[in-house]
């Protein structure tokens, strides 16, 4: 599956958005399989090209015009798209309980199948309630490669109560049914949604196994909640033998993390973002190795 794995989002909504070196750079660090690019940026998408990253199309489609939107779909592919993403979203979107979803939806892949046969397509839905059921998610499931449910821990709860990441994992992904298909959700990393919940959100989705995940976005996080993206790296990479840590016990990996949080903290305070940023990449290592030891 294209989209297996660690991508990141890129939208135009950011003011750093446009700053393409810092872009592919953060891509880089976070050694991310891939980006997820908002249709019609050409520029963004040559950008990723020439450092050697692949890239898939997102499009939010209308439902008002189906077969537009799968020709622009597909005129992505045609410009190196590895993959297709279709953002069926409520609201301004016009995707809901409605039959007439259904037909639509069948219109926009088979508009896009006539081009692409074989590319594969990815649904960006919420999968809250009972919308898996809803017309257009039963064509998506007929037609697509993976979900990539949108679990957004802040926009659901903007309160932050106790729990609400583990809260939005289960209203997104636990005992729903997939049909069997893979599972790739896309996790908050805007609103400043802080770096201890993204943390939070890639441990979820280790914990139910699933092999894959996109940060969104890339470039509304944080320095902090992109260092923990980039420390979030596949086991093996991650594992701590070069840091000279691997017997630690989770125990004695806990004063450290708190040390180290704390000297972050200060540089933040005293404005030297890259050391915190350095610091934090550091800190989660002595995470992974508490996780894996506990």
């Amino acid at each position: 599956m294209k989209l297996n794995g660690r991508w990141g989002w890129w939208n135009q909504n950011h003011a750093t958005s446009f700053d393409l070196p810092r872009m592919v750079q953060r891509a880089k660090d976070a050694r991310l399989a891939g980006i997820v690019i908002k249709y019609g940026y050409p520029q963004v998408e040559r950008a990723f090209t020439a450092a050697g990253i692949p890239w898939a199309v997102e499009r939010y489609v209308y439902i008002g015009q189906p077969e537009a939107e799968g020709q622009k779909l597909a005129n992505a592919v045609d410009a190196g798209a590895v993959a297709a993403v279709i953002n069926a979203e409520e609201g301004e979107g016009g995707w809901g309980p409605g039959i007439n979803t259904g037909p639509a939806m069948e219109r926009l892949i088979a508009a896009f199948r006539a081009r692409h046969p074989t590319v594969e397509l990815y649904a960006s839905v919420d999968t809250r309630g009972d919308r898996l059921q809803h017309p257009y998610q039963q064509v998506l499931r007929r037609n697509i490669a993976g979900w990539l449910p949108m679990v957004y821990p802040k926009a659901f709860r903007p309160a932050c109560p106790a729990g609400f990441v583990a809260a939005a994992f289960r209203d997104c992904i636990d005992n729903r049914d997939f049909g069997g298909i893979p599972v790739y959700p896309t996790i908050q990393t805007y609103d400043e949604i802080g770096a201890r919940y993204v943390e939070e959100q890639t441990g979820e989705v280790h914990r139910r196994g699933l092999t894959g995940y996109q940060a969104y976005t890339i470039a509304h996080a944080t320095d902090a909640e992109w260092a923990a993206i980039v420390a979030d790296t596949p086991q093996e990479e991650a594992m701590p033998t070069a840091y000279g840590i691997i017997d630690l016990t989770a125990a004695e990996c806990v004063p450290v993390i708190d040390a180290l949080e704390q000297v972050a903290v200060k540089a933040d305070a005293e404005g030297n973002h890259v050391k915190a940023y350095l610091v934090r990449v550091f800190k989660a290592r002595f995470q992974r190795v508490r996780d894996i030891t506990s």
